[in-house]
C-alpha cells in the first residue's frame, strides 16, 4: 500500500474496470483512503467489482485509487465509491481514473452518470467533477411532518397491505413506469426492502396493483423517512397517493412515530403539492445533483 509512502509517480500508473480480485484492497482503500466517497449500501460492493462497475487506478500490485457506479439502468447509473490513497496527489490521480472510468462505462453501454454524493465529498470531489464536465441537473429537497395528522383517506376502493416477496415482479413494474431511469431501483433493493423493511405497501384496486410506498425507521422508531411512493401512470388523479401516504402516516403513528420525513426532486411540483397538503414543510435541506453525460 501507498497511504505512509512518498508520493508515488502516476506516469507508472495504469487504470484498468474493476473485478472480484479487488476486494480486499478495495475495501482497504475506501477504508483508509486520504480521500473517500462511499455511497453504497449493504452488500453492494462485492457484486458491483464482480460485475465490474468501476476502474481501479494501480501501479503494480498496489491500489492507489478506484471510483465505483452502482448496476446501470437503461444507460444509467450513479457515482457511488471514489478513493484516493493518501499521499496520491489529487488532480494527476483523477487525470488518470476519470476518464478510465467514462471509457469503461460508456464502452458498456452507459450513456449518462449521476452524482449525488455527500458533505464529505463536497470540497474535493464535486469541483473536480464539475472539471470532468459533471453538471448540475436539479435538486433533491427535504421535507417533514411532524403532526401526524390526516387530511383524507384517498380512493375508497383502494385496499393498502403489507408487501411480500411474490410482489417483487409487480413492484418493479410499477418503480420503472413512474420514475425516470436515474431514479430507478432494481431488484437488488427493492428484494430486500419487501422482505426485511419495515414499512413496505402495496396498493391495489380489484386485485390490481396500482401502487406502492416503501418507508424506514430510524431512532427506536420514532421516525419514520419515506423512501419511495408510487402511482401507475396510467392511475394518476384517482387518489391513490392520498391513500398511500395516509397508509404511511397511520402505520408510523401505530409504531410509535412523531415525524415523518421524505426526499423529492426540486423539479416534482406535482408530489409537492400533495405533501404541502398532507402537511409536509420543506426543512430548508437540499442536495445538489450532477449529470455526466458520455
Amino acid at each position: 500500500m501507498w497511504l505512509f509512502r512518498k508520493s508515488p509517480n502516476l506516469n507508472n500508473a495504469s487504470a484498468r474496470p474493476v473485478c472480484d480480485d479487488d476486494l480486499t484492497r478495495v475495501s482497504r482503500l475506501l477504508r483508509d483512503g486520504g480521500r473517500r466517497y462511499y455511497g453504497l449500501t449493504g452488500d453492494e460492493l462485492p457484486s458491483l467489482l464482480e460485475a465490474g462497475y468501476g476502474a481501479t487506478l494501480n501501479i503494480g500490485e498496489d491500489l492507489l485509487g478506484v471510483a465505483l457506479v452502482s448496476y446501470p439502468v437503461k444507460g444509467t447509473c450513479w457515482l457511488r465509491g471514489f478513493a484516493l490513497a493518501e499521499n496520491v496527489d489529487l488532480h494527476a490521480g483523477l487525470d488518470r481514473l476519470i476518464p478510465a472510468l467514462h471509457t469503461h462505462l460508456a464502452d458498456g453501454g452507459v450513456r449518462d452518470i449521476y452524482y449525488a454524493g455527500d458533505e464529505a465529498a463536497e470540497s474535493w470531489l464535486v469541483p473536480a467533477l464539475y472539471d470532468y464536465g459533471y453538471m448540475f441537473t436539479t435538486e433533491v429537497v427535504v421535507y417533514e411532518k411532524c403532526d401526524l395528522s390526516i387530511p383524507d383517506f384517498g380512493n375508497p376502493d383502494l385496499q393498502v397491505r403489507m408487501g411480500i416477496s411474490a410482489d417483487i415482479a409487480e413492484v418493479i413494474r410499477l418503480d420503472h413506469a413512474c420514475f425516470e431511469p436515474q431514479w430507478t431501483k432494481d431488484d437488488t433493493v427493492l428484494g430486500p426492502a419487501i422482505v426485511q423493511g419495515p414499512l413496505f405497501l402495496l396498493a391495489e384496486i380489484a386485485g390490481v396493483a396500482v401502487g406502492y410506498a416503501y418507508a424506514t425507521s430510524h431512532f427506536g422508531g420514532r421516525l419514520v423517512h419515506l423512501v419511495r411512493i408510487a402511482v401507475d401512470p396510467s392511475q394518476q388523479g384517482r387518489q391513490i397517493g392520498v391513500g398511500l401516504l395516509a397508509a404511511v402516516i397511520t402505520l408510523g403513528a401505530s409504531q410509535g412515530a412523531t415525524s415523518i420525513t421524505l426526499n423529492t426532486q426540486a423539479y416534482n411540483t406535482r408530489a409537492q403539492r400533495l405533501y404541502r397538503w398532507f402537511g409536509f414543510t420543506p426543512t430548508g435541506e437540499r442536495q445538489r445533483i450532477l449529470r455526466r453525460c458520455l
